[in-house]
Parts: structure tokens; sequence; C-alpha cells
């Protein structure tokens, strides 16, 4: 191991050496220009090989290690293991990718970990960002230090501080917060959650919020979404239509219809079908039963719209 640095320093030497002579275009190949041990700007090559700063490679199989950036490096196709010492990044990364600073490539398909960020067009596998991880299309297992944005998303992703996406499929934690516009999965967001329709278990530490919410969801403060069906927990819950368990220890609302078992210490609700057990219970229209300190139902006869204790209607 104590020879390991003087090893790194004499490679780096020779790469120097070859970089700054005549021999840096076509670089140095043992036992041959393409496949064994290679040194320098080598641009199509199977084995081991080393170079300070990869341009214009095409393609290399096997084991790669870099000192700098790439440049004009758009068509390079890494097969095997690519080492940046500072970053990595081509056309096609396959295999395992690591760049200390960061990796860029327009498809990435493997293990890809950077020390600050990762950023791919489409990106299948494992990929972590120091401080972050952005792409367009991400399949796998994903985590951004602070935080991950992307189109679409189908596996697992982790944000430090939040995710966010046009399409999620999968299981997302975001730390702070969760934003997309369709989720399919299980969400969890520090603050909250969220999206335009969602479908799934979501947990949210103030709220979930979307225009169509289906499944289970939990926020500290609120459940909110034009149309709610499933299993609600929260503050606050409601919104336009709201159908299924709702449980909220303060205020349940629906501007046009609930449907099943609600709660809260006020529950107002436009038109009512099913269970209402609170402290406050007001139904437009009723449909079912109501339980609570006081309870109004609007649609039945004078002398039985206000009624303590337990309301009806069928």
């Amino acid at each position: 191991m104590k020879r390991l640095p003087l090893l790194m320093l004499s490679t780096l030497g020779l790469l120097l050496a070859l970089h700054t002579s005549p021999l840096h275009a076509q670089g140095l190949g043992l036992p041959t220009r393409n496949a064994g041990l290679g040194f320098g700007n080598l641009k199509d090559f199977t084995g081991i090989r080393f170079n300070v700063v990869d341009r214009d490679v095409q393609r290399v199989s096997g084991i790669n290690t870099t000192f700098w950036i790439p440049r004009d490096n758009d068509r390079a196709v890494y097969k095997g293991i690519s080492l940046g010492l500072v970053a990595t990044g081509g056309r096609h990364l396959q295999g395992v990718a690591i760049g200390a600073l960061g990796i860029g490539a327009e498809r990435v398909e493997g293990i890809a970990l950077a020390g600050l960020g990762t950023g791919a067009t489409d990106l299948d596998g494992i990929a972590l960002g120091g401080l972050g991880l952005g792409a367009h299309n991400v399949k796998g297992l994903v985590i951004g230090g602070l935080g991950l944005g992307c189109h679409d998303l189908d596996g697992i992703a982790m944000g430090g501080l939040g995710v966010g996406a046009h399409d999620i499929r999968g299981v997302v934690t975001g730390g702070l917060g969760v934003g997309c516009h369709d989720f399919t999965g299980v969400g969890v967001g520090g603050l909250g959650i969220g999206g335009h329709e969602m479908r799934g278990v979501f947990l949210g530490g103030l709220g979930v919020g979307a225009h169509t919410i289906k499944g289970v969801a939990i926020g500290g403060l609120g459940v909110g979404a034009s149309e709610l069906s499933g299993v609600m927990i929260g503050g606050v819950i409601g919104d336009e239509r709201v159908s299924g368990l709702a449980l909220s220890l303060g205020y349940l609302k629906a501007e046009e219809s609930f449907t099943g078992l609600g709660t809260g210490a006020y529950t107002r609700i436009e038109e009512a079908t099913g269970l209402m057990i609170g402290i406050f219970n007001r139904a437009e229209v009723l449909h079912g039963v109501q339980i609570g300190l006081l309870n109004y139902a609007g649609n039945n006869p004078d002398g039985l719209r206000w009624v303590p204790g337990i309301n009806a209607h069928f």
C-alpha cells in the first residue's frame, strides 16, 4: 500500500511527459496501440488505460483512469471501470463510473459515484451525487446529497433536501419535500409532498397536496386535493370531493361531496353519504348518520335540521 502513491506519481509523470510530447496524439500501448496497457489519449483501446485528459475518444473497454476534465468527448463509449480523478464523462458510460467531482454523459448504465454531482440524459442503475443528481430518465436507485431532479423516475430515489420530477414510479424520499406531476408508489417528504395525480402511499411532515390523490395520504397539518379517495389522515382534510376513510382532528370539508366515514372537530360537507363523527357536523344534504355535540342536516324537515347527539337522513 505504501508503494501506491509512488506508483500513481510515476504514472502521472509519464502521462504528463506524453501529454507534452508528439506521442500524445497517438499514445503509447503495450503490447499494441489497441490492447493491453495504454498511456496517453488512445482513442480505441481495450485493457488498462491511463490518460491526463480524454479528448475525442471513440471507445475504451476495461479500466480507464484520467486526471482531468474530458474535452470534446461527446462520442466516447466507456465499458468497464471509468475513474476520473477530477471528472469523467462521455456519450455512454457502462459499468462503474467514478468522478471525484462529477460525472456527465448522455447515458449512464451501471454504477455512478460522483463527489459533487452526476448528470445524464438516461441513467439506468445505481447513482450517487454528493451534492445532487440530474437526469431526464432515471431507472434504478439514485441518491442526491442535496437534491435530485429529473423528468421520468422509475425506482428508488432519495434527495437530502428534495426530489423533483415530472413522472415518478417507485419509492421516493425527500428531506424537505417531493414534487411531481404524476406519482405512483410510495413518497415521503420531510415537510410535504405535492403533485397533480398521485396514487399510492404518501407521508408529508406538514402536508400532502395534489389535484387527485388515490390511496393512503398522511399529512401532519393536512391533506388536500380536488379529488381524494382512500385513507386520509391529517389536521385538515378535503377540498371538493372526498371518498373513503378521512380521519381529521380538526377540519374536514368537501365542497361538493363526501362518501364514507369522516371525523373532525368540525365537518362541513355539501353532500354527505355515510357516517360523520365530530363535535359539530354540518351537511347541506345528508344521506347517512351524524354523531356529534351538534349536527346539522339541511335536507331534514324543519325541527330536525339542528339536532344534538345523533342526526340522520335516509
